[in-house]
């Protein structure tokens, strides 16, 4: 029934959602996130990473399709969303080095409260966060044009 929101069907609908999130979006941020941390960090932190990708990327899915719905095509909404999601990965994947002082914050060189490791840090974080959840709202917009996935109901 269309007009439950909340019934059976869009419930499998939520199941399909997260299975596409989770392989565009993991698929998509692969790449990027071997760049990253094969030469840092080795090979068994690029397979953590790229797994837990897959899941942020499911769950992303799932709240992309609950916020872009039915008969609403705000392409600002959609990437409010993707922004969203983008900005709070890269910030919470931000680890402060050891030599910075606390109260307040100083790292260094060229901005204080970042140095040029933690921009480092924000710019190949961010690039995956971009490419993990651009990826996934790509592939979802193509789902609901397909008719693989339907969009919320209002």
């Amino acid at each position: 029934d269309k007009e439950d929101k909340f019934s059976f069907q869009q419930r499998i609908e939520s199941v399909k959602t997260a299975a596409v999130g989770a392989l565009s979006g993991g698929i998509a941020a692969t790449p990027f996130i071997a760049f990253h941390d094969i030469p840092l960090y080795g090979a068994a932190s690029w397979e953590f990473d790229t797994d837990m990708g897959s899941l942020q990327g499911a769950l992303f899915a799932i709240v992309y399709r609950y916020c872009v719905r039915e008969e609403d095509d705000n392409d600002m909404l959609n990437m409010g969303v993707v922004g969203a999601f983008v900005v709070v990965r890269t910030l919470s994947r931000v680890r402060v080095p050891q030599y910075c002082t606390a109260a307040p914050l100083t790292c260094g060189s060229p901005l204080g409260y970042f140095d040029w490791d933690m921009i480092q840090q924000l710019a190949l974080n961010g690039l995956e966060s971009a490419a993990l959840f651009g990826g996934a709202a790509l592939a979802m917009e193509f789902a609901y044009k397909k008719e693989f996935i339907s969009k919320f109901p209002n």
